[in-house]
């Protein structure tokens, strides 16, 4: 079932599933070469508070350095959303595509509420899709500016999370992708009568369906980072699993907060379609960090 389901994946995923991986190849060689840079051989028998190599740097040149890469990665994002706008066209099908058979069946229309909506939807879906396109570079700059502050088993540590963060960002994406639709549809054949004397027109509004697929699909994508995250801060020691399992009824409050904030209607139903995968997440997250941090003690 699972192989059937992935050979049937349209061309576009797989498309997005080799950009990924060859991005996450990119990624990784730079940051190779940026570790290569960073790293001073001479001083075999250092001392000090920081890592290796490190130069001390005031405040005002930590802002600086994080405005030049806020910069970057909002640039980065401008450019990518610049394509989502040329391809809009083919994005709009591609998020129409997994309801086609629910509103053929049902006699369902897409529509607009007004002659402004249009542009706007098409300025957010192109904001939503660079985003995700951008993913990639903007993770970059990121590990760029906190890659001077690292050790270097840190820095090791961080580039074996390089490829997994692109995949979970692609899987976040790509299970919002049929994760929305599939909801909807089910609700939709759930609640239409069987019967009715008069005509039932279903009215798929443009904005409230197409804005929020492709909203939440970005929101996804960044919200499956959190296993990631989490590990890595449990790696500097920031975080521990007994302090994550301590506060598990507040994470769950704030995921749920986050997904009634994100969904745009008020039915617990979507609620709970999006905020579960992200509970699973964050007890996965708790495994994890009690691995990571088992390890180190194991070496130590």
């Amino acid at each position: 079932m699972i192989i059937q389901k992935v050979t049937n994946l349209p061309k576009w995923a797989w498309w997005l599933a080799a950009g990924i991986a060859f991005v996450a190849l990119a990624v990784t060689a730079s940051l190779l070469v940026l570790k290569r840079q960073k790293t001073v051989p001479e001083e075999p028998e250092w001392e000090g508070e920081g890592p290796p190599g490190d130069r001390e740097m005031s405040f005002f040149e930590h802002l600086e350095e994080l405005r030049i890469r806020l910069l970057r990665a909002i640039f980065y994002w401008l450019v990518a959303s610049g394509v989502g706008w040329h391809f809009y066209d083919r994005i709009w099908k591609i998020l129409l595509d997994p309801i086609v058979p629910a509103m053929k069946q049902f006699g369902g229309q897409v529509a607009v509420q007004s002659i402004f909506e249009p542009i706007m939807l098409k300025l957010q879906i192109s904001l939503a899709s660079g985003l995700i396109l951008a993913f990639p570079l903007i993770l970059y700059e990121i590990l760029a500016f906190i890659w001077p502050a690292l050790y270097p088993h840190e820095k090791a540590f961080a580039l074996k999370l390089v490829p997994a963060s692109l995949l979970l960002f692609a899987s976040g994406v790509l299970l919002c992708y049929y994760l929305i639709p599939f909801a909807a549809i089910t609700m939709l054949r759930m609640g239409m009568p069987g019967s009715s004397p008069i005509e039932v027109v279903v009215l798929n509004f443009a904005r409230l369906y197409m804005w929020t697929l492709a909203k939440v699909m970005a929101v996804f994508g960044l919200t499956f980072q959190m296993p990631l995250v989490l590990m890595f801060l449990g790696k500097l020691g920031i975080v521990s699993a007994k302090s994550l399992l301590r506060f598990w009824r507040h994470a769950v409050v704030a995921i749920f907060a986050l997904a009634a904030i994100v969904t745009p209607t008020v039915d617990p139903i979507n609620m709970s379609l999006l905020a579960g995968p992200l509970v699973g997440l964050y007890f996965l997250s708790v495994f994890l960090v009690a691995l990571t941090q088992r390890d180190q003690r194991e070496i130590t």
